[in-house]
């Protein structure tokens, strides 16, 4: 019985920290590139090239803070797909392709909605 108090415990604990990052961490983030790169595009769109360096270089460095905390929650290969793809984006601002850049910022905010949907609580993810 007393192993089955504790196994509960710990899975209760492993639970919560499971909510408690979710919800301090991936959601915010997720939602804050969402919206931010709904942003960028538009200044894509504009053609507005300065802006959107100065704009991805502040992404960047977010990201590198962000990426710091998630390697050790987060899947290697989500987290690796994003830093190319910030990488591309800004290679893409930098060398002014309108098309490219929008190409990707579109596939970055994808990546970030398939972190967000894999970390949140659900019964498919638990299981």
């Amino acid at each position: 019985m007393r192993m089955v108090v504790i196994s509960l415990t710990v899975m209760l604990l492993l639970i919560s920290l499971w909510i408690w990052f979710h919800y301090t961490s991936v959601e915010p983030t997720t939602n804050y590139y969402y919206e931010e790169l709904d942003a960028m595009s538009e200044l894509i769109k504009k053609e507005q090239w300065q802006k959107a360096e100065n704009d991805m270089l502040h992404y960047s460095e977010k990201w590198d803070d962000t990426r710091n905390l998630w390697i050790y929650f987060i899947n290697q290969s989500d987290i690796d797909n994003i830093d190319s793809s910030i990488k591309k984006l800004d290679v893409f601002i930098k060398n002014r392709e309108k098309v490219m850049a929008q190409a990707e910022l579109e596939h970055l905010r994808v990546l970030f909605n398939i972190i967000k949907e894999n970390e949140c609580l659900s019964l498919e993810n638990i299981m």
